[in-house]
């Protein structure tokens, strides 16, 4: 509703077609023509009764909302038109109510209240939204539904309501809003790492009737950057990028700019463009600095911590890492379909790594789909179907609860697991499997009888996929199966790394992350107490050895940088495992002198003479009695 009475600005113009201009001006994304507007409302809106008189009750909310949200995000007025935008909703006709929505909706994303759209939602049902027969208004709901499905990350249900809603658009040839669901199919695909299906909906023809926008054009050129960089295309994502950030400067939309800016960065971080991208990483940040939007800050700290992990880049404390895991936890953002797939699962292996915002990782990383290329063997965190423990136990969890053995029938199963695994998990012949565990079955018997227990641990395990069988050879499928000692074995080798080339990490940060994990992991020797059968041996005490030269070398690390309490934690924990290593009973003598812990390094000097002694009959080496002697002597 306008004014009852026409009015004239001192310009000229009538202030009834004020709320017509302004959705004019937003419907082509063209916001700074709003700019002579708001000049003239803004100062009144103050004072209610006076922005009433100048626009109208019934849209003057929504109207000033909307120019603000758009335009002058870092308004201080801004919450609070929003709020009475909301209020008036019952008070709109159908189709600026959804306008307005799909906005509000919008403005709770960027400012972090994306929980309150749930009730945004539930007041438009109430108001019988849901059940509104003009096929126009039904394409609007199921449109806002669809949005909001994808801002929760729920991407299927998203993609449901879009095909709904493409239908009824096809079907009664309203075709107005066929952009914004095409971005949403495309969008939506991207949240389920479906790139086939997010191109064939990049590639559907697309409607004459159709309405774009500056900002639309810009959210479908970020959307192909995003579909690009998944693909492998960098150019073409260049030029995605470049063409968004100019559609989004013509149009003069703060917070729209900003996510452009993110986009362009995204694409020259991909390329190793570092120069390139800091100055749209600036603005970026500006914006969210000048606007409280939670959305860039969590954004902007992704792309931050995304850029620290560049090739040359210092050792960091992943503090972007935790504040924009923060952010996006704290205020419940789950779509990240904006960010390209590579980023975020190589952010989440690293929160997880370091047990920043666990839950909610997990989380995404099911949801999104992420599934690395490289495979994050050495990440128990990550969100297995399957996890097997075999060091100093011998535990399965299937979808995170234990697999008991309480069947006799489940004996032979669960052995066939633990001599896969004892042959390395991967590519094991049906022979080699079959000896070890039938040694005096032969030929169709031999065969009957793997293919029985194989059935059987698949049906033990709930995961048909987990186990495969491929040219009468059978492997665990890493993707869906996590093992303690494929982990330990990939940390032992990154530790053998680091050692060998010091300067990589010259403070000893990354050693300690990696050792913290390592111990963490072993508990014991492969099979722990059930360990017996010969076909154990060879793992079994590969990993002790390799996990004795990892003790011995990151302790030794600790010495030449000084850290002689780490060092001597180290080296008692490598005792645990093997009381007769002399070395480390030498280099903990070391470890304890150097801190003028004199009585506890002849502590462990008639430690190493006693259990020498009693269990091999021998006396300590000449080097261990010379460190005696020095120690003895106070030198």
């Amino acid at each position: 509703m306008a004014c009852t009475e026409p009015a004239a600005s001192k310009d000229g113009t009538n202030q009834q077609t004020w709320p017509k201009e302004v959705e004019t001006a937003l419907a082509r994304g063209d916001c700074a023509t709003l700019d002579s507007w708001l000049e003239r409302i803004v100062p009144a809106s103050a004072d209610p009764q006076a922005a009433t008189d100048l626009c109208g009750a019934d849209s003057l909310a929504a109207c000033l909302f909307s120019a603000l949200f758009f335009r002058l995000p870092d308004h201080p007025q801004l919450a609070e038109w929003a709020e009475r935008a909301r209020e008036s909703l019952a008070a709109l006709p159908h189709a600026p109510r959804l306008t307005l929505a799909r906005r509000l909706l919008h403005y709770n994303i960027f400012f972090g209240r994306p929980a309150r759209n749930a009730l945004l939602m539930d007041s438009l049902r109430a108001q019988g939204m849901d059940r509104a027969r003009a096929p126009a208004t039904q394409i609007q709901w199921r449109l806002l539904q669809a949005l909001h499905h994808n801002s929760l990350g729920m991407h299927a249900d998203c993609l449901t309501t879009v095909r709904r809603a493409q239908e009824l658009s096809r079907r009664h040839d309203i075709q107005q809003w066929s952009t914004m669901l095409r971005a949403l199919d495309v969008s939506a695909n991207l949240g389920l790492n479906d790139l086939d299906a997010a191109r064939r909906a990049w590639e559907a023809p697309h409607p004459e009737k159709s309405h774009h926008g500056l900002l639309g054009t810009a959210h479908l050129h970020q959307l192909g950057a995003r579909l690009a960089l998944a693909g492998g295309d960098q150019a073409l994502a260049q030029e995605h990028a470049e063409a968004a950030l100019r559609a989004t400067a013509r149009a003069g939309a703060p917070l729209f700019q900003a996510l452009a800016c993110l986009t362009a960065a995204e694409v020259h971080l991909e390329r190793g463009a570092f120069d390139a991208a800091e100055p749209m990483l600036r603005e970026t940040e500006q914006i969210a600095r000048d606007t409280g939007s939670a959305k860039l800050a969590c954004l902007s700290s992704l792309a931050r911590a995304w850029q620290a992990m560049r090739p040359d880049a210092i050792e960091q404390d992943n503090e972007d890492l935790r504040i924009g895991l923060g952010l996006a936890a704290r205020h419940g953002y789950r779509n990240f379909s904006w960010c390209p797939p590579r980023m975020m699962e190589t952010l989440c292996i690293k929160a997880l790594e370091n047990g920043i915002e666990t839950g909610y990782v997990r989380e995404l990383v099911k949801t999104h789909r992420l599934a690395p290329s490289s495979t994050p063997v050495h990440v128990e965190a990550w969100p297995w179907p399957i996890r097997i423990y075999t060091l100093g136990r011998f535990t399965i969890l299937a979808d995170n609860q234990p697999i008991r053995a309480g069947r006799k029938a489940q004996h032979k199963p669960l052995e066939l697991l633990k001599a896969l695994i004892a042959q390395g998990g991967r590519e094991v012949g049906e022979d080699t499997l079959t000896a070890a565990l039938w040694p005096d079955t032969e030929g169709d018997a031999a065969r009957r009888a793997f293919d029985t227990t194989l059935h059987r641990l698949r049906r033990l395990f709930g995961h048909d996929r987990a186990i495969v069988l491929h040219d009468r050879r059978l492997s665990l499928d890493g993707r869906l199966c996590w093992v303690d000692t494929w982990a330990l074995e990939r940390l032992l080798s990154e530790t053998e790394t680091l050692l060998a080339n010091p300067s990589a990490d010259p403070h000893g940060f990354a050693l300690a992350n990696i050792a913290g994990r390592v111990q963490s992991l072993y508990h014991g020797a492969f099979l722990g107490k059930e360990a017996g059968a010969s076909w154990s041996i060879t793992l079994r005490e590969r990993l002790r050895s390799r996990y004795l030269r990892h003790i011995t070398g990151v302790g030794e690390r600790w010495q030449q940088l000084g850290r002689w309490n780490r060092a001597i934690e180290c080296y008692r924990r490598g005792l645990e495992v093997d009381d007769l290593a002399e070395q480390l009973y030498q280099n903990l003598m070391l470890c304890h002198q150097q801190i003028n812990q004199r009585s506890e390094a002849l502590s462990v000097y008639r430690r190493c003479r006693f259990v020498l002694s009693v269990v091999l009959g021998i006396a300590p080496s000449p080097a261990t009695e010379s460190l005696h002697q020095r120690l003895r002597a106070g030198r």
